[in-house]
Order: structure tokens, then C-alpha cells, then sequence
């Protein structure tokens, strides 16, 4: 019943968007880039940038009173995600390259991005730890051959890749971000809006990982992200039809 009212929010939007302004779609754009940053550094446990300071950093490019990663944290997930918006316009694919080029954008003068990890590594608090580091290829290597003959909607297709590098892990730092930043991908990829997962959600978001690494099973994932996406054409609808 969901994804019927989702597509069809998705229709009303299509028909809204052909008489908004141009400065309506680039307030919309705005307010989700700054949502989204915010978003991105709240799974950060180490960083504690306010709301109102991401907004003056996207702005201004500097703050004073901040560390230089968690400025770099913040403005690196900004790139990379105007990275992946350019990617859908020129209709690329996820190959290994892009997703190991969007990885080195996360984590540009933090530390070294792009390369699988040669180490092993523990996830506090989850019941199911990364594959040893020695499996990281072949595992990635699969999942590439996976995305060629998965059967299923883009939804589906977006969640199967944001659970498939959460669960293989295959760098040291910035996995989630990179699995949030190409489920959207994969959304914007098949005409849907990117979304979103903040703070609010975290519990659920965890507990959907968990359940997919330990019994593959991708429907309290799929769920999240259908609510989030209802969420987001909701907002968006209500905005361009004032």
C-alpha cells in the first residue's frame, strides 16, 4: 500500500516540478544538502558540529572554532555528493572505480581514501563483524557481479547496495557514509529524490543493518527507506504547492 502512494507522490511531484521556479528547486536542493551533511556527520561519534554551524560552514568554507576533520568531514560528504549528483547526470554505472573515487572524496585530507582495507577491523555494538580483511576482495568482487543480475525494483536495488558495504566493510573509515551516499545514487539513478537518514532514526537504521547481516533479509531496510522517501515527496509536494 505504501509504495502505491509512494509512486504516486512521485507522479504529483513530476507534474509540480514542471511550474516551480528555479529558485524554488534551488532552495529545495539547499535545504537538503544542508539536511543531508547534518545527517551524515550524526553516525560520527566524534563530531560535534551543530546544525547552524554545518549551515555557516557550507556557506563560508571555515570555522574557527572546529576541528580541521570535522570541517573536513563535513565539507568532503558536501563534494562527494554533488559527485554523485554529476555521475547521474552524465548516466554512469557503479563500478568499482566510481565507488572507490566517491570513497577518496569522503576522506580527502583525513586520511588516505579509495583503497580496500589491509587490515581487520570491530564494529562496537553490532552482533556481526566485517569479513577478515584477506576476503575483502573477492567479497567486493561478488557484489559487482551481484549488482549485474539482481532481480528487483530500484528501491530494492538501493538497499541491497547500502547493505551489501555496510555489511563487507571494505575500508577502514567512511563505510557508511559511502553505503548512504551510493543507496542515493542508485534512487536518483532510477528518478527518485535522495533521501536522508538522521539521528532520529538511528535505532531503527542499526537494528535493519543487523538483521540483513545476520539473516540477509532486506525488508526492515527497505521499509525504512520507503518511509523516508514518503517523507521527503510529502515535503517537497507540500512546498511547491503553496
Amino acid at each position: 500500500m505504501e509504495r502505491g502512494l509512494l509512486e504516486a507522490e512521485k507522479k504529483h511531484l513530476l507534474l509540480a516540478l514542471k511550474e516551480a521556479s528555479k529558485e524554488e528547486l534551488q532552495q529545495i536542493e539547499a535545504a537538503f544538502e544542508l539536511e543531508n551533511a547534518c545527517a551524515a556527520i550524526g553516525f560520527e561519534g566524534n563530531n560535534h558540529i551543530t546544525h547552524e554551524e554545518v549551515e555557516r560552514l557550507i556557506k563560508t568554507r571555515r570555522l574557527l572554532d572546529r576541528s580541521e576533520r570535522e570541517q573536513k568531514e563535513v565539507l568532503n560528504h558536501v563534494r562527494a555528493f554533488d559527485f554523485i549528483k554529476q555521475a547521474v547526470n552524465e548516466k554512469k554505472e557503479l563500478t568499482e572505480e566510481f565507488l572507490k573515487d566517491v570513497h577518496q572524496i569522503i576522506l580527502e585530507d583525513i586520511m588516505v581514501g579509495g583503497l580496500y582495507r589491509q587490515v581487520n577491523i570491530q564494529l562496537i555494538g553490532s552482533t556481526h563483524q566485517p569479513p577478515d580483511h584477506v576476503k575483502v576482495y573477492d567479497r567486493m568482487k561478488k557484489f559487482f557481479m551481484n549488482l549485474e543480475e539482481f532481480k528487483g525494483d530500484a528501491i530494492e536495488l538501493a538497499c541491497y547496495v547500502h547493505l551489501s558495504i555496510s555489511k563487507i566493510h571494505p575500508f577502514v573509515d567512511g563505510n557508511g557514509r559511502l553505503a548512504r551516499l551510493m543507496m542515493n545514487f542508485i534512487l536518483m539513478k532510477n528518478d527518485y529524490l535522495p533521501i536522508s537518514i538522521s539521528r532520529e532514526h538511528i535505532q531503527a537504521y542499526f537494528k535493519a543493518l543487523d538483521v540483513f547481516k545476520e539473516q540477509k533479509d532486506m525488508t526492515p531496510m527497505i521499509d525504512l527507506v520507503t518511509e523516508r522517501l514518503m517523507k521527503r515527496y510529502n515535503d517537497v509536494n507540500q512546498i511547491l504547492n503553496k
